[in-house]
Formats: C-alpha cells, sequence, structure tokens
C-alpha cells in the first residue's frame, strides 16, 4: 500500500547561486534529522542532475524531495481445505506498508499554478527484488496542480478509490488478509498504468476524484475463454484492444464523520489470443466475455475521543478487480484466489456483496490497536455454483512506535471460504519493523 505513513523527506530548494554552487561541489550539510552526510551526498546527484537540465540556472524555485521505508516481518501461516492442510513460517515485506524509494520534484509556474513529477519503486526488502515488473511500479507521474482547483495527473498510479478508502479501512488497507480489500476486490491497491486522473482540492469537507486508464497493465483472466491462462491487458493496435479501466470516488468530512463513495468499472480487451499461450497476441480472435466487472462501495468513519469506528458495504458484478492470497499475500499457497494467476476476472454473473466492521484506537501517543470483520457474500447464480462459500474474515493488529520514524507491530488473521472456496481456511500470526524516510 502506498504511502499511508506520511514520510520525512530530504528536500533541497534550488533557487540562488549558491545553492547550486553547493550542490555542485557536494558540499551539503549533514541532514539534521539523521546526521547522514553519505544521503544528502546521494540526494545532491539528482539536484545536480536538475540543475544540469536547466542549463545551470532555474528562474522558478525547484524543490526535490527523497523519500521511502522498510517494512520487514516474520510470518506463521496455517492453511486447510478438503482434509489437508499446509504451513509455512516466511519473511515478508511490505505488511504494513511499502519498503519502497521515491523521487519527487515540485516546480512553482505561479503563485497558482505547479508542475511535480513522483518516481517511486517498491522493493521485497527479504530478497532485493523490485515487487513490479515495472522499475517503478508504484508510481510514475506527471502533474500539474492548481492551489484552489486540485491535481491533474498523468502515467502510473493508485486510483482515488483506493485513496479515499484507505481512511476508512481500520487496518489502514495493510496486514495482508486482515485489510478490507480481501473482501472489496476494487481497492486492493489498484495502480494503473496509462492513467490520468483529477483530484479536486477540498471545498468545504468534500472532494473528488475522477480517473481512467487507457491500457491499465494488468493482466484478465477471462471466464469464457476455455483457458485459465491470464491475458495481458494489450492485445494489439486500436483503443478497444486494450483493458481500459475507470475509477471515481467521492469523500466528505465534517468534525468525527468521513464518508466515502466509489465506483470502479473494467473495460475487456475486445480481442484476445488465438493461441493457446494467452501471451501470444500474434493472431488474435474476438473475445468472447464481454462482462465489464463493476463495484459500488460505501464507507463511513466516525471517531470517539482516541477510536475511530469504521463501517463499509460494497456490491461487485461480473468479475473481481483482484485476488488476494493468504497470510501476507502469498502467491504459491495451496489456496486459490479469484483471478487465478491473472490481475482480474471478468465474468458474467460473478457478484458478489460485501460488508466490514471494525476500530482503529490510539491507546496512547505511541501505540494502536486495530480489529476489522469482513464478509464477502456471494449472490445470485454465483451463490448456486457449487464450491462456493461465504467467505468471512476477522483480524487484528497492534502497533508501537518506537520513534517518530520507527514502528513494531503484532497481527494475526483468520478466514474461512477464503476467497469463496468453500471450506478453505486461512490462519495468520505475524510481526515485524517498519521505518521511513
Amino acid at each position: 500500500m502506498r504511502s499511508k505513513l506520511l514520510p520525512l523527506h530530504h528536500k533541497w530548494v534550488l533557487d540562488d547561486p549558491a545553492t547550486i554552487s553547493a550542490i555542485a561541489t557536494h558540499d551539503l550539510p549533514a541532514n539534521p534529522m539523521t546526521n547522514a552526510h553519505h544521503r544528502s551526498r546521494k540526494a545532491s546527484v539528482v539536484c545536480l542532475f536538475a540543475a544540469g537540465m536547466c542549463g545551470g540556472s532555474i528562474a522558478n524555485a525547484l524543490e526535490l524531495k527523497i523519500y521511502g521505508g522498510a517494512d520487514i516481518g516474520i510470518s506463521y501461516l496455517h492453511t486447510a481445505q478438503n482434509g489437508s492442510s499446509a504451513n509455512e513460517v516466511s519473511m515478508n515485506s511490505n505488511v504494513v506498508d511499502d519498503s519502497m524509494i521515491g523521487f519527487t520534484g515540485t516546480e512553482a509556474l505561479n503563485n497558482e499554478w505547479s508542475v511535480g513529477f513522483d518516481l517511486a519503486s517498491e522493493i521485497n526488502i527479504y530478497d532485493g527484488t523490485l515487487s513490479y515488473d515495472q522499475f517503478f511500479g508504484i508510481e510514475s507521474t506527471l502533474s500539474l496542480t492548481h492551489r484552489q482547483w486540485g491535481t491533474l495527473s498523468l502515467g502510473r498510479q493508485q486510483t482515488i478509490s483506493t485513496d479515499f478508502f484507505t481512511a476508512i479501512d481500520p487496518m489502514g488497507m495493510s496486514y495482508g488478509q486482515a485489510e478490507m480489500a480481501t473482501s472489496f476486490t476494487a481497492i486492493n491497491t489498484q495502480i494503473y498504468s496509462n492513467m490520468i486522473q483529477f483530484t479536486s482540492s477540498k471545498w468545504s469537507g468534500f472532494q473528488f476524484g475522477l480517473g481512467y486508464s487507457f491500457n491499465t497493465g494488468e493482466t484478465a483472466l477471462y471466464a469464457n475463454s476455455g483457458t485459465v491462462d491470464p491475458f495481458p491487458s494489450d492485445t494489439g493496435f486500436g483503443t478497444g484492444n486494450k483493458m481500459r479501466a475507470l475509477t471515481a470516488a467521492v469523500q466528505y468530512e465534517s468534525g468525527p464523520v468521513l464518508l466515502v463513495a466509489s465506483f470502479d468499472k473494467a473495460y475487456a480487451s475486445r480481442n484476445i489470443a488465438s493461441y493457446s499461450d494467452a501471451s501470444d497476441t500474434s493472431e488474435t480472435i474476438s473475445n468472447p466475455e464481454t462482462a465489464s466487472p463493476q463495484t459500488w462501495y460505501l464507507g463511513v468513519a466516525y471517531t470517539i475521543d482516541e477510536v475511530v469506528l469504521s463501517a463499509a458495504w460494497g456490491r461487485g458484478i461480473n468479475g473481481a478487480f483482484s485476488g488476494s492470497g493468504p497470510g501476507a499475500g502469498v502467491d504459491n499457497s495451496p489456496l486459490s484466489t479469484f483471478t487465478g494467476d491473472a490481475d482480474m476476472l471478468f465474468s458474467q454473473g460473478f457478484n458478489q456483496n460485501a460488508y466490514m466492521l471494525g476500530f482503529n484506537w490510539s491507546v496512547d501517543d505511541r501505540t494502536q490497536l486495530m480489529f476489522s470483520w469482513q464478509m464477502l457474500q456471494p449472490t445470485g447464480q454465483l451463490q448456486q455454483m457449487p464450491g462456493i462459500g461465504t467467505q468471512q474474515i476477522v483480524g487484528a493488529a497492534l502497533s508501537h512506535n518506537l520513534s517518530p520514524r520507527t514502528s513494531v507491530y503484532i497481527w494475526g488473521s483468520y478466514g474461512n471460504n477464503f476467497q469463496l472456496s468453500a471450506g478453505a481456511k486461512a490462519s495468520v500470526i505475524g510481526t515485524g519493523i517498519q521505518t521511513v524516510f
């Protein structure tokens, strides 16, 4: 999940010859928060590159930042289905937040307008690999912001529905299968490529966002294609030969009350590969699955003293926007997911209702206790299919801040009829440490 904790930035503003001269000679002081001169030197290379691109002179203030974090832990996972069971103790990354590094830059064009970019990579700390196929898999955007109207972003980015519902989920879209996105599939850290998205400023407590992806970059499982292999988002030239997506959300905040509503829809590629290898698009046929997954979600959070109470309801039809592995999102477990090896499921009549209740309690200035219950209930013809059951998941977590940047946590969750598969059970308990900068 993207940046739920506010990172502390290393920042330099390039707006005077003395600063640029200091950058050019790598003569920047150590960061006062970390006393780490080597980090300042690394960041100065980025600033020097920016200055060079501007021909050595900058008319307006240019602000460059480096941010990120690291999250790693250990968990025990137990799965069971059809009389067989399996256990695994493993190291996990990105349980509470992304292990990542990001670069942002902002230039003020005038008193009202600014332009900026954001490039961020997620890393699996346990082995050093990238979490996404793309190097800047979390975000790669260029944005234009008006101080009173909002921000228009172009590139690879997280959907506005995911952004807004993070504040509704008691778990903060964290802690693996315990996060509400295991049942509310359209907000499971949905990140699309080729997306244009507008996020408004707040007006009298209201804020809204609207985004459209011309080619999500996600893979698809098409129910009537005759194969369970994932199909690529792009199957050839033409807008209709791309998997596209729409996301929209609105929120209202007044005093202790936060209300959020969202709508998401995905559009199937018009053609798919005609070979048994679904990734080979050299020859295509018409896609036999024309259903479009859609979701409508409503959420509310109410703050009483140090406790935030949350509730949500959702309706999904014709598929699922994501599948979830058990525990901390294990991919190779014995339990199957909605989407198989693909990112999305397109299936006429795959309809469900989702529910969530929970709370987040700030026990003291450093400690948070979180709990949630969620249910995903099949409806219509899906409910009548053999092997289908109602998913129910409970989860809890306790986090403690060792400092403004570093926290430790313990978490656990139990799921029954996991991913709507009757009899599938997933139990997990884990602990870890996270730091941000």
